[in-house]
């Protein structure tokens, strides 16, 4: 009874001592898996803003526009795009890079604009969004040549392929019903260089 007794206690012993050596194993992982991570969404953030300003080199004709999904009525907004879009068909953007410094080009008939740029990747939700900003440095602003007026909120930029797709003026806005989703406005252009 006594060996039986002196097994259990050993037992107890290499158990307890296994549990905290387990625990201390599993906290160790848990603070490199936390850190793996987070290197890994910077990283992440990094590598989009990075490819993104590299694949964004070049010229761009505009195409169209599209009004995205709204809970408001599009019957004026898709008139009010029609005639923009009308407006817009010699839009070109060129973009490039000299010493490590991103820049823009913006041409439309005899309309010029021009400056530096700048891509800024926020988290939303669990989403990476990509904005570009567009800081002026001659000619008209940048948001009156592209989108026919100042904008407000901040532009996300896509590229599939040889597609570039500026989307503008996307959120929610106090209406008297309450608030109301803005779908907002799509520009899309097509790589020429």
């Amino acid at each position: 009874m006594k060996i039986l007794t002196s097994l259990n206690i050993l037992i107890l012993i290499f158990t307890s001592c296994t549990s905290a050596k387990y625990q201390q194993m599993q906290d160790e992982r848990d603070k490199r898996r936390a850190a793996y991570e987070d290197a890994r969404r910077k990283s992440d953030w990094q590598t989009l803003k990075t490819t993104l300003g590299r694949e964004v080199l070049g010229t761009w004709q505009f195409l169209d526009i599209e009004v995205l999904e709204s809970d408001l009525s599009n019957e004026i907004q898709t008139a009010a795009v029609a005639l923009a879009a009308s407006s817009r068909k010699h839009l070109t953007i060129r973009f490039f890079q000299e010493n490590n410094v991103h820049f823009y080009e913006l041409k439309n008939g005899n309309i010029d604009a021009s400056g530096e740029f700048t891509i800024r990747i926020e988290r939303l939700a669990e989403t990476l969004v990509p904005l570009i900003k567009l800081n002026r440095d001659k000619g008209i602003a940048p948001e009156e040549v592209i989108f026919s007026r100042p904008v407000l909120r901040r532009t996300l930029i896509e590229i599939e392929q040889d597609r570039l797709y500026l989307t503008t003026g996307y959120g929610q806005l106090l209406t008297p019903a309450g608030w109301a989703q803005i779908g907002g406005s799509r520009y899309s252009f097509k790589r020429i260089e």
